[in-house]
């Protein structure tokens, strides 16, 4: 649609509805249908008609939802007022975990998340971004240079969004002690050893970086899942002390220096709990937040509660009014579901969104997130979680978070098809499954990369599942359509090797054991050399993907795992031409028998989810 501007905008706001319209797919010219613009104090009132439009706008984030606005309703008749129900609403892109997304593509989020309302993007970075006399901080693992932050942030700022810096002061550092610089500075696994006396200092750097090139006054200074802090070379130097008392003289410090820039912290909040819990687990029942653990933390500390993990409303009433007890100010983190492999749980994800949100309306949440962890191995698309981010903005600004209102608003701020997107999880949805979008699953992961020959999983392989993956591919590619096609083109790939990959080694052990040689001549002379076509057509896939969103400082990783998947099917033809030939007695692997890694589902024998590949892919040792 083709739309002009009339009543008076500043050059920057013109420049900014120019850059979300460019996006939703509209044109602004001087022929356009004409929209009247005008200041109110609050909100954003867009009316309507079939002639002309006006749109009131309290600030430029309400200016940007009410373009999104426009976009659904311009030419219709609409008298449309709405308030944001959160002082935040943003969005957390990981990019920490092997895919750093490019300077374009975190633009590209900015602009689809404020058609959709949202005025906050917290980027996760653990040591993706440059320092000043740090010079293997981040290095080789494609870390943003000051001058790519600031360009970010000003264009987040153009569009009336903060870009607040989420960093890691304590753990999630594994990579860091790789260099030499660093090594000592581990106490154990990811966690800085607290005692020794560089750490503050690079922790300033770090706090001085995002200050300088961040214009945001609020940090995430993570402190998350420090599981063993204290346990390693701190013991060693220090002696035992516990952890609690470790935790509250770090953050004390890290709070002081946060104070001398400026900074309002806040950080993920699982490690007061765990204090607090019977099994030192985040949301046990019974966990007790006493006044010695309340006392721990400073005040002027924000507490992040995150949880992604529920479809049950009372679990999240729960842990929030938990929350409560404390004395700070409470942020909730939900989660966009996109970490358990290439496949999104979008209904998933929808389901614990309402839920979750729900409970944060009701408590009065002022500060709302939607997390996009990402695997370090399987990569999902930043882009193919749409359906969650639209919940988000919906629940934030109308109020409505059913189905048909997410398929309007999706389709007017992104072009894309709410169902297809959801549709993308049917990849789990595999027959007999009674819990669909209820329960995280991703076993379409082990079923990819686990060893042909080695069988880990084949105990949870259900005899003619490949059909299932080849509906699921003629679905995805019949469902495409936009500007994220892509993203269909990559699930797709992956479902054309699962037809033929996930009952590869379940069929190979039964034809191995009842003698059919038939049938492994089969496989060494059509499937396999047809599965290793596929293999590379998913790669080519991917490649694409991965070159449209993320820097390629990481894909190294990718290479790694799609070189061993085909060189193990390579292995796997080898030996079965071998024995074949009758010149090996017997195939080692295929003589092993299947065990279950765990008792079956009574329904359909999948396990429901392995979420690492180093955990899949070999029984061996991946220590070197």
């Amino acid at each position: 649609m083709k739309f002009t501007w009339k009543g008076t905008l500043s050059p920057e706001e013109i420049r900014a509805l120019q850059e979300v319209m460019t996006e939703a797919g509209h044109e602004i010219c001087p022929d356009g249908f004409p929209v009247t613009f005008e200041k109110c104090e609050k909100g954003v009132h867009l009316i309507s008609s079939a002639e002309d439009a006006v749109l009131k706008y309290e600030n430029r984030s309400a200016l940007m939802r009410g373009a999104g606005l426009l976009c659904r309703y311009a030419g219709k008749t609409a008298d449309i007022k709405q308030t944001a129900a959160y002082d935040i609403l943003g969005t957390m892109p990981d990019v920490s975990r092997n895919a750093v997304m490019t300077v374009d593509a975190v633009k590209r989020l900015c602009r689809l998340t404020a058609l959709m309302g949202f005025n906050a993007v917290m980027l996760y970075t653990e040591d993706v971004y440059e320092i000043e006399d740090e010079p293997f901080f981040g290095h080789l693992r494609g870390r943003y240079s000051a001058a790519d932050l600031r360009e970010m942030d000003d264009y987040a700022a153009l569009l009336g969004i903060e870009m607040i810096p989420c960093i890691q002061t304590l753990a999630h550092l594994a990579p860091l002690f790789q260099w030499p610089d660093y090594k000592d500075m581990r106490d154990w696994d990811d966690i800085l050893n607290v005692s020794h006396e560089r750490v503050y200092e690079l922790i300033e750097r770090m706090i001085a970086a995002m200050s300088k090139n961040l214009r945001s006054r609020r940090i995430n200074i993570g402190m998350d899942e420090a599981f063993i802090l204290g346990r390693g070379k701190y013991l060693q130097k220090m002696g035992y002390r516990p952890s609690r008392d470790i935790m509250l003289e770090h953050l004390g410090k890290v709070v002081e220096i946060c104070n001398k820039y400026g900074q309002s912290p806040r950080m993920w909040s699982d490690m007061f709990f765990r204090m607090g819990s019977p099994d030192h687990t985040y949301r046990h029942p019974d966990c007790k937040i006493t006044e010695e653990i309340k006392a721990i933390v400073p005040k002027e500390v924000t507490l992040v509660y995150w949880d992604y993990y529920s479809v049950n409303k009372a679990k999240y009433d729960r842990q929030y009014s938990n929350h409560k007890k404390f004395n700070n100010p409470i942020a909730f983190a939900g989660g966009d579901s996109g970490w358990y492999g290439v496949v999104p749980l979008n209904q998933f994800s929808v389901n614990a969104a309402r839920a979750a949100l729900q409970c944060a309306r009701e408590q009065d949440a002022k500060e709302v997130y939607v997390t996009m962890w990402r695997s370090p191995n399987f990569v999902c698309s930043h882009f193919a979680v749409l359906p969650t981010l639209v919940l988000y903005g919906e629940d934030c600004w109308s109020g409505d978070t059913c189905d048909e209102n997410l398929r309007e608003a999706m389709l007017a701020a992104t072009g894309c098809d709410y169902d297809a997107f959801c549709n993308m999880e049917r990849i789990e949805d595999y027959p007999g499954r009674l819990d669909y979008g209820t329960v995280r699953m991703n076993a379409s992961s082990y079923l990819c990369w686990q060893d042909a020959l080695h069988g880990k999983f084949d105990a949870h392989v259900p005899e003619g599942i490949g059909k299932h993956f080849a509906a699921c591919r003629k679905k995805l590619l019949a469902e495409k359509s936009g500007k994220f096609d892509y993203v269909f083109d990559t699930l797709a790939a992956f479902c054309h090797v699962l037809e033929l990959k996930a009952e590869m080694g379940a069929n190979l052990k039964k034809a191995y054991d009842s003698g059919d040689r038939q049938t492994l001549a089969k496989y060494r002379d059509e499937i396999i050399p047809e599965l290793i076509c596929r293999v590379d057509a998913y790669r080519d896939a991917m490649t694409r993907q991965w070159r449209r969103e993320n820097r390629m400082f990481g894909f190294d990783l990718q290479d790694i795992a799609f070189g061993g998947l085909r060189n193990r099917i390579s292995t796997a033809k080898m030996l079965l031409d071998d024995y074949l030939k009758g010149e090996i007695a017997a195939i080692e692997e295929l003589e092993a028998p299947r065990l279950p890694m765990e008792p079956p589902h009574p329904k359909h024998g999948i396990l429901t989810r392995k979420d690492f590949w180093k955990d899949i892919v070999t029984t061996g040792v991946l220590s070197f």
